[in-house]
C-alpha cells in the first residue's frame, strides 16, 4: 500500500523484455527517538513490530518501519537476520 501512489516507469531487462513497475521512493532518514532489540536468525520483522514494546498486538503493518530504519544493516547482512545482533525500532 506504500507504494499504491507511486508512478508506474518501464523497466528494460537484459534480455530486451519491458515490464511495468514501481518508481522507489527516496529512502527515509533514521528516526531521531528509537530503540534497540535483539535479533536472532528465527527473529521476523513482524514479530519486532507486534511487540508490546514496540507498535503492539495487530501491528504486522508497521513492519516496514522497523525495516526501512535498518535498511542498510539488512542488506549488508545479505537480508538474512540472523547475521543482525539488534535492530532499531523507531518510535
Amino acid at each position: 500500500m506504500r507504494y499504491f501512489n507511486s508512478e508506474n516507469v518501464a523497466f528494460s531487462s537484459a534480455d530486451g523484455k519491458t515490464v511495468s513497475v514501481k518508481e522507489t521512493l527516496p529512502m527515509v532518514g533514521k528516526s531521531d527517538l528509537s530503540f534497540e532489540v535483539e535479533c536472532s536468525a528465527n527473529t521476523s520483522l513482524d514479530e519486532i513490530a507486534t511487540r508490546p514494546s514496540a507498535y503492539g498486538e495487530g501491528s504486522e503493518a508497521s513492519a516496514y518501519r522497523v525495516f526501512e530504519e535498518n535498511v542498510v544493516e539488512i542488506f549488508e547482512a545479505g537480508l538474512d537476520l540472523g547475521k543482525i545482533k539488534k535492530l532499531r525500532v523507531p518510535l
